[in-house]
């Protein structure tokens, strides 16, 4: 393979992974106390799924649920757009918040994800909650699009983003590698 100026979006996403392992890895070690959702605090579907979903729910992700999940990454990326990092970073979650300063979220994101500069998500994908954390697939951009997958927590009645990392689409993977 030659080099190339330009780089691959699979590239990108190689480097955001390490970017992201890293930050999940040392939010881990110091979380403030979560409380597991109760059923009865999460929202209850009652609404129909929205536009910007490529896929079905899954059955423990109703449409409440997901509106608000869509709703706080959206406003991060708003935030992102406006060039607000600070606004953004207040959408993580405490223990993400507490071990990554505001500097480093935003050279995170100039360089690991410049995509969510643009501030639109493409699509919003499968949702899934299980143990009080939400993953929700969201892909960015069209041709080849980027999708990540957003980690989210239930703490103090409201879901926080703990972190994002590039779906693994070995079929997208194997077209790129050829």
């Amino acid at each position: 393979m030659t080099p190339k100026n330009t780089c691959r979006p699979s590239q990108l996403l190689q480097a955001a992974s390490g970017v992201i392992v890293l930050i999940v890895l040392s939010s881990c070690a110091a979380d403030p106390p979560q409380a597991a959702p109760q059923n009865d605090l999460i929202p209850k579907p009652t609404t129909s799924v929205t536009s910007t979903s490529i896929v079905n729910d899954e059955p423990n992700c109703g449409d409440n649920t997901r509106d608000n999940l869509q709703k706080r990454i959206s406003s991060q990326i708003n935030a992102l757009s406006r060039g607000a990092f600070e606004e953004a970073r207040e959408f993580a979650s405490p223990s993400f918040r507490q071990n990554v300063d505001p500097s480093a979220f935003q050279a995170m994101i100039q360089s690991g994800f410049p995509f969510l500069l643009n501030g639109d998500p493409g699509a919003f994908g499968r949702c899934r909650i299980i143990d009080g954390t939400a993953t929700i697939e969201v892909r960015f951009g069209e041709g080849t699009a980027v999708t990540l997958v957003y980690f989210l927590i239930w703490w103090e009645d409201q879901w926080w983003i703990d972190a994002a990392s590039p779906a693994v689409d070995s079929l997208t993977d194997k077209v790129e590698a050829s």
